[in-house]
């Protein structure tokens, strides 16, 4: 932890990070981060007097994949610190064609520099889609991988597939617009999923050791 109390998250993701919305009319793309409101949860369930200020960096670029955020850690993640980085990744791997095992050998080579910079990973599950049964089945290989990783790594593990899964197990079609990306309620859901899951336990820990 900090000096100071200060709690560093760092998000580091690909669109749906960044928190992208299809755009609706004429109009451009929207954004509603899901740190945003992973933030105002963490800081509104310390309680008072625990000394900790908690802020979350979001690091979630469109488009990106498992290489690209290899390619970008060092400069992108490293000068933040962070105490904790969530990393929710690969989707646009498994829509390229990209095998999941191939996926998991990126996200562990992640899960290591993650540790190698003093930080702790908080590894979450990718989310499905709409109406591609083929395609829920790859992410539900590669989120298999992902959860073997924590188990043997002893990282925390968010489960955003079962969170986000609608009866059919493709994505809830009342958290999208467009069948991939989430809706203000899907990010929603993933800041509370995120914040029960994983980032409550850990800021309880802090503000016990802090006492």
């Amino acid at each position: 932890m900090a000096l100071g109390g200060w709690v560093t998250f760092v998000a580091l993701g690909d669109s749906l990070t960044a928190g992208y919305m299809s755009p609706v009319g004429v109009s451009g793309p929207r954004y509603y981060p899901y740190t945003a409101v992973l933030e105002a949860l963490a800081r509104g369930g310390l309680g008072e007097g625990c000394g900790l200020r908690v802020v979350v960096v979001n690091l979630g670029v469109d488009g990106d994949s498992t290489d690209g955020m290899l390619e970008r850690f060092e400069r992108g993640v490293t000068p933040e610190e962070p105490d904790f980085v969530i990393l929710w990744a690969g989707i646009n791997d498994v829509y390229a064609g990209r095998s999941p095992e191939a996926v998991a050998e990126n996200v562990a080579e992640l899960a290591g520099r993650i540790t190698g910079i003093g930080a702790a990973p908080i590894m979450c599950a990718v989310t499905p889609v709409e109406g591609s049964p083929h395609l829920n089945g790859r992410i539900r290989e590669l989120n298999a991988l992902v959860r073997g990783l924590c188990e043997d790594g002893g990282y925390r593990f968010v489960d955003l597939y079962a969170a986000t899964a609608g009866s059919g197990q493709g994505l809830d079609p009342g958290l999208s617009d467009d069948g991939v990306h989430l809706s203000q309620e899907g990010y929603r859901v993933v800041a509370r999923t995120i914040y029960d899951e994983a980032v409550k336990g850990l800021l309880e820990g802090l503000a016990r050791g802090a006492s």
